[in-house]
């Protein structure tokens, strides 16, 4: 039984309390350093890069890693929206190409954007005593302290793997858990795969991040299909069919054991009934990596739910370092039988900043298509809302409506009503900046589409993984690529 590098903890631990001498002048970056930035062919032949993003600001973030890749005569770029990273800790992440076809490719300098964040995970850490050990077969086993103020939901522990080297040889993840309360001290364990486990020296740069749920949008027809999926494997190249029954995308699984695909799709239907083939290749049972795959087409099992927003969970096994196609069909057009419900309460689900009032509740509409947010202004000021295209989308022309309802005047109830226009973009979400007077009790937004898309639950997650704080400049009225026209 290993024990942990201590020398390498006391240095975690000191930067903690004396961040300016560690990492000297890298205050104020977000980076992943050169010798945390690897590149290798893995042994089922699937170009594989590991990375350790640092965040050297003084707040959490959500940061953008964007990876190119020279193969031959072809530039590869990937994009990866990333987990919170608090302050002063680097969160691993481990992703894979297979559309390499070089022997030589050569992973170019990497590029990163970020964006300000809550402190989903502020508080929490590993806990450095006797439980925290290597166990013989590569494994770490220890215990995590929420210390802060906040609940935790939904996140994993993340850690690289290391030699005696100092070379990251694998990047681990622990579990979902689901909710930890302030407080609170859980088990957790990362697992190292068998191949690498007599090289397994020892673990490091521990980080709280939320799953890895990933957003897709595909053309359906002649209108697009967003949905969402959670897995170590990845999924690329979505199409459906043209009759829009059947989805099509290509999977790959980098790791020597199943793992659990879970999609979440919009509902059409309460008679939807999805199957999935998988086509492609993996390991026959109990075979190691070095052995030659096997090629297979064959119908999984899946286990399939609905939501209490009424949304459909599909649940199928990838099977160890599967490359391949997957085929998922039961798709049917909306027959009026799914079921929105009038309201949903968003107050705790989207960030929002407020000058000159306080905002009580924010709750979307549905069968309306608005946001509607009741408020106390005591001046004039103005609202920030931070949204997204799984919030909130604009009509056909880009803009958005906003009626502004203020305390009844001398005659009847105020209404001012204002057209907003702004770039739409989902990956970078959508800042909506509308002033208001003294005396404003509600602010209705309009747009073509609100939620429910995705359920309440799910919001809890999109509330940690895509809505984002933008903050307001404080010395200025500046309504930045807004433009307001009165009606």
């Amino acid at each position: 039984m290993k024990e942990l590098v201590f020398a390498i903890v006391a240095l975690g631990v000191f930067s903690m309390f004396y961040p300016g001498i560690v990492d000297a002048g890298m205050y104020g970056e977000v980076y992943i350093p050169e010798h945390e930035f690897i590149g290798f062919f893995d042994e089922n032949g699937t170009y594989t890069i590991f990375a350790g993003v640092k965040n050297k600001e003084y707040f959490p973030i959500i940061p953008t890693v964007t990876i190119s890749i020279q193969d031959g005569d072809d530039i590869i770029v990937r994009e990866y929206k990333l987990a919170a990273i608090m302050p002063d800790n680097m969160l691993p992440m481990k992703v894979q190409i297979p559309e390499i076809s070089t022997k030589n490719p050569i992973l170019l300098e990497p590029s990163i954007t970020y964006e300000k964040t809550v402190g989903s995970f502020t508080g929490g850490y590993i806990i450095y005593d006797d439980s925290l050990q290597i166990l013989d077969d590569g494994s770490l086993v220890g215990k995590i302290r929420n210390g802060g103020e906040d609940v935790f939901e939904k996140f994993r522990i993340y850690g690289l793997i290391k030699d005696k080297d100092d070379v990251i040889i694998d990047i681990a993840s622990s579990d979902i858990y689901d909710i930890m309360k302030p407080g609170d001290v859980f088990d957790f364990k990362l697992m190292a795969a068998p191949n690498i486990a007599d090289r397994v020296d020892y673990y490091s740069c521990f980080a709280f991040g939320d799953d890895a749920i990933q957003p897709l949008t595909v053309k359906k027809n002649d209108d697009t299909f967003t949905f969402r999926y959670t897995a170590n494997a990845g999924f690329m190249n979505a199409e459906f069919s043209d009759d829009g029954s059947e989805l099509s995308m290509y999977s790959s699984n980098g790791f020597l054991l199943p793992v659990v695909g879970s999609f979440e799709f919009p509902t059409n239907s309460i008679s939807e009934k999805y199957d999935v083939i998988l086509d492609g290749e993996k390991l026959a049972k109990g075979a190691s990596a070095k052995d030659p795959k096997i090629k297979f087409t064959e119908s999984v099992e899946t286990l399939q739910s609905i939501d209490e927003m009424g949304n459909w969970h599909l649940y199928f096994e990838v099977p160890e370092a599967f490359q391949g196609n997957v085929k998922i069909s039961g798709f049917m057009e909306n027959d009026g039988t799914s079921v929105v419900p009038d309201e949903i309460d968003l107050t705790t689900l989207i960030y929002y900043e407020i000058e000159g009032g306080q905002v009580l509740d924010i709750t979307a509409k549905p069968k309306k298509a608005s946001l509607v947010i009741n408020i106390d202004s005591v001046e004039d000021g103005e609202l920030l809302l931070k949204i997204n295209d799984f919030l909130v989308r604009p009509f056909d022309n880009g803009e958005f409506i906003a009626q502004i309802h203020s305390e009844p005047g001398l005659f009847n109830e105020e209404t001012e009503t204002v057209y907003i226009t702004d770039e739409f973009e989902f990956e970078n979400g959508l800042t909506i900046t509308i002033p208001f007077k003294k005396g404003t009790e509600k602010i209705e937004i309009f747009g073509s589409y609100v939620v429910p898309e995705f359920g309440q639950m799910v919001m809890l997650v999109l509330a940690a993984t895509i809505v984002v704080i933008v903050t307001i400049s404080k010395k200025t009225n500046s309504f930045s690529n807004l433009f307001y026209t009165k009606m």
